[in-house]
């Protein structure tokens, strides 16, 4: 059903006033008064602005100042500059970006920044944050006194709050429901957890398939209120052997196993951060240890992983070689995502992402899935036995499939969504002709947080109608993070079109639980609707940050490990899913660069280029193939290196293919002015050929030639010119 709050539209006319802060009263919603007060106004509430700032320098800002001032002051590397040597300065930086909440002041974020981020504490951050609050509580006390909280002197807050969600009636009525979103495509599901349990140790599979796979969730593990479980460091979740085996029967088993099957999964990435020390960090699992996998769900960084064991010979019993999405595309990120993979005997694996193939293409042979392990474990968050490849992270759903759904299956179930639901329609008739509303789909997207998408004009005639720059209003204040839909600019053609396919994430305050004493109302604001307009103050600083102090920013940048590895199979033509290669890429990835700040280079990461090069250029040199392709038949591969290097032009039959294809590749004639001289450098690789040809044998055999050229190939190709960009 669709709930339909009664709501109107705010235009808003007078936008310096809501551009920052929340600083309203009352003690429900019927009870509404926002005021706002903003660090250029004057007046406001009956205080002045050197009143309202000293206000604040009386209370929290000797705080700031004390304990913040080596990042927010306006002279370091953090913003915003809350801890200024001027309080004026650090007053609007504070009201501005809304770091104080006077209707919740333990939820203000310069408090939980201590108490629950645990950032950058003085002393104790339990203690920090309870110092923290009291200064924000002693703040609120002295604008109450001032007479500003409850609707102050001097403020017409009834222009600027539109009516309310009517929670009370609706919920408490039980006249509604919930919006069960698109239908899904179930029909081959074998195991299903919806998380709707809200409290306790045990998630319930819900597919109705026996045995029932509950799973049991560790201390660190709870379950949400919006549906889901909540990983922390070190929680995990996991299905008894007993139960699990149907996975075995249904899917694998010689004799009437499926051998396809699909693993789908709402999660929310805790960070792009992530690895496991023994693989990727497990999303799902079901295995029985690092070395005994049947198939895995894992992330490592921006990339999703995926292995699935089978009886082919180049497979190993944890399901190698992995499948990675590709690097450069980043298809993990740390926000809702909907991700299935597939497998069966004709494509192979594949990974969706949203409802959309990945485009990775598996290189590995399928085969038949006899060989699973019947007696592994499904686990969620980590290993079955730990060892250190924990994931962090959100999984709002999960279903194993004992078939490989269709690209239109996992879409349909993309689009069907996930979690509780409403949809909330706005009136916009009064701007937009009547009968004109905006729907948003409605969620609680964690205990901190909502989730709004899918705005969608609606009504007779909305055809021709401009909108420009949405906003999500919440107890009279607009949010000044999370508003995804602020660059929304679109001229409606018909009723029904979606605005955005994004989602804004909009703090959560009370909730809407109405229960409690206090819970959470909505409206939106527009900066164009139709022939109406209100343009928004950009709220700029008064001031200019000097940046003189801060570190410079390079110029160059360095590739991640991805980035190399691609680069250096692209250089030497050796294809990286060479077994020897790829299981020393899988082995070194985190001694290699994981993002592109060279300024984050350190000298293990020189050591695991170096050790990656050497195995590109030892595919190179063993491989005829690809190295009569690469240098000039004519070396003498089977001479001593006093025969095969007798002379200047058999050392540029080695050093000048390697600095062509290396270093000037794809431009011969071309140098890149970071690059370092040609000349220079077939100085230096000759030079190193002088030194290796120096050994313990009279006379130095072949293989001693071979090796020379495999360790000029691998100074060039780990240096600074394949690694810089």
């Amino acid at each position: 059903m669709t709930l339909r709050p009664r709501l109107s539209i705010l235009i808003v006319f007078a936008a310096s006033a809501l551009a920052c802060g929340d600083y309203s009263g009352g003690n429900g919603p019927a009870q509404q008064g926002n005021v706002v007060l903003s660090g250029g106004g004057s007046g406001l509430g009956g205080l002045s602005e050197t009143e309202q700032v000293s206000a604040f320098s009386s209370t929290v800002y000797p705080l700031l100042a004390a304990n913040c001032s080596s990042c927010h002051s306006g002279f370091g590397p953090g913003t915003p500059h809350i801890a200024h040597p001027n309080p004026s300065v650090a007053y609007s930086a504070v009201v501005d970006n809304q770091k104080v909440n006077f209707s919740l002041p333990d939820s203000s974020r310069l408090v939980r920044r201590l108490a629950t981020d645990f950032h950058y504490c003085w002393s104790s951050c339990a203690a920090d944050g309870a110092a923290m609050l009291a200064a924000v509580q002693a703040w609120d006390t002295m604008l109450e006194q001032a007479g500003v909280q409850g609707g102050g002197a001097g403020v017409d807050v009834a222009l600027l709050v539109s009516e309310t969600v009517d929670f009370d009636t609706c919920f408490g009525s039980g006249a509604c429901e919930e919006d069960e979103g698109g239908e899904r495509y179930d029909d081959r599901i074998i195991a299903r957890w919806d998380f709707k349990e809200l409290s306790g140790d045990t998630a319930l599979d819900t597919s109705g398939i026996a045995p029932a796979m509950d799973l049991s969730l560790s201390p660190e593990v709870e379950l949400m209120s919006s549906y889901g479980i909540d990983i922390a460091q070190g929680g995990r979740a996991m299905a008894e052997a007993s139960t699990s085996v149907k996975l075995y029967d249904r899917i694998a088993n010689p004799n009437g196993g499926s051998g396809a099957y699909s693993v789908e999964a709402w999660v929310v990435p805790g960070n792009v951060t992530q690895e496991g020390e023994n693989g990727p960090s497990r999303i799902v699992t079901y295995s029985r240890g690092t070395g005994n996998a049947n198939f895995t769900l894992g992330q490592r960084l921006y990339q999703y992983a995926f292995r699935n064991r089978s009886v082919h010979q180049d497979v190993n019993n944890r399901g190698d070689p992995i499948m990675l999405t590709y690097d450069v595309d980043e298809d993990l990120q740390a926000t809702l995502q909907h991700v299935v993979i597939t497998y069966d005997r004709f494509q192979g694996r594949r990974i969706y992402v949203d409802g959309v193939w990945t485009d990775d293409e598996d290189e590995q042979e399928t085969a038949r899935l006899w060989n699973w392990d019947a007696n592994n474990r499904l686990a969620i968050g980590n290993e079955t036995t730990g060892n250190g490849n924990e994931w962090i992270g959100q999984v709002r759903f999960l279903a194993v499939h004992d078939r490989a759904l269709a690209p239109s299956q996992v879409f349909q179930n993309f689009q069907a969504g996930i979690g509780k639901r409403l949809t909330l329609t706005f009136d916009i008739s009064q701007w937009a002709g009547a009968g004109t509303t905006i729907d948003f789909a409605f969620t609680e997207f964690d205990n901190y947080s909502y989730l709004f998408c899918q705005p969608t004009i609606r009504g007779p005639n909305p055809a021709g109608l401009t909108v420009d720059n949405i906003r999500i209003q919440v107890n009279g204040t607009i949010p000044v993070e999370g508003q995804a839909f602020g660059n929304v600019n679109d001229t409606v053609l018909v009723s029904g079109q979606q605005l955005s396919r994004q989602c804004s994430v909009i703090r959560k305050e009370h909730g809407v639980d109405v229960l409690a004493p206090q819970w959470d109302v909505f409206t939106v604001a527009f900066e164009e609707l139709g022939f109406f307009q209100s343009p928004i103050d950009p709220n700029t600083p008064d001031f200019v940050v000097s940046t003189t102090v801060l570190d410079p920013v390079p110029v160059l940048g360095i590739r991640d490990y991805g980035r190399i590895n691609a680069t250096m199979a692209a250089l030497t033509g050796v294809d990286p899913l060479t077994p020897a290669v790829d299981t020393v890429f899988q082995e070194i990835t985190a001694s290699l660069p994981n993002n592109q700040d060279l300024r984050s280079f350190v000298s293990s990461h020189q050591v695991g280029v170096s050790k990656l090069a050497f195995e590109y250029c030892n595919e190179l040199v063993e491989n005829q193939t690809l190295r009569d392709g690469y240098f000039d038949p004519s070396f003498g591969w089977t001479d001593i290196p006093s025969v095969a290097f007798d002379s200047a032009a058999k050392f540029d039959l080695i050093t000048e293919p390697l600095i062509e294809g290396m270093l000037r590749h794809g431009a011969p004639n071309q140098a890149l002015p970071s690059q370092p001289d040609f000349a220079q450098v077939e100085a230096d690789l000759d030079q190193l050929v002088v030194d290796l040809m120096a050994c313990n044998l009279t006379p130095c055999d072949a293989d001693r030639t071979v090796n020379i050229v495999k360790g000029v190939c691998t100074a060039t190709l780990a240096g600074a010119p394949v690694m810089v960009h």
